[in-house]
């Protein structure tokens, strides 16, 4: 398989369909964070006026700035992934292969479906990629894809392939 710079209707494409779930990702989580400072400083302001014993003020104030930056701790690493995503596509940071669909599939989780996608290459090798729901519906036997690989710095290979539907 070879890998080539993508041209701009790929890009596009590679925008729709990859980016813009990353964007929605990134979108939803980053309030979360200024959410969760106001309620710890409404919290603090309350103890306040209410007059807290100082221990229990101290200790509970603690609590709280600990919570808020486990919580900011967590919610960046989520985002860490989405937020490379979107600068490399943002950068052309990525190569593209062409490949066609040769089947896909699904796993059905109590709480949520993983759909997966197998595209196949002219050498004869094949690589299956988890897709979004939207990507799955476009892929069909036969159709032509792109799979996508970020160009990461040597011993950082954090992003999976990904597929993009033409």
């Amino acid at each position: 398989m070879e890998y080539r710079e993508a041209n701009s209707d790929e890009h596009e494409i590679i925008c729709k369909q990859i980016r813009s779930k990353s964007v929605l990702y990134v979108s939803i989580m980053a309030p979360i964070i200024p959410i969760f400072l106001l309620a710890c400083i409404l919290s603090i302001r309350m103890m306040i006026r209410n007059k807290y014993d100082t221990a229990v003020f101290v200790i509970s104030t603690l609590m709280l700035v600990l919570l808020f930056i486990a919580a900011v701790i967590f919610i960046v690493g989520l985002m860490k992934g989405f937020v490379k995503r979107i600068i490399c596509i943002n950068n052309h940071k990525y190569k593209v292969a062409d490949c066609s669909v040769t089947g896909r599939d699904q796993r059905i989780n109590p709480k949520h479906i993983h759909s997966y996608v197998t595209v196949g290459f002219q050498d004869g090798s094949m690589i299956r990629a988890e897709v979004t729901a939207k990507i799955y519906s476009l892929a069909e036997t036969g159709k032509r894809a792109l799979l996508v690989k970020y160009d990461e710095p040597e011993g950082k290979k954090d992003l999976p392939y990904e597929v993009a539907v033409l």
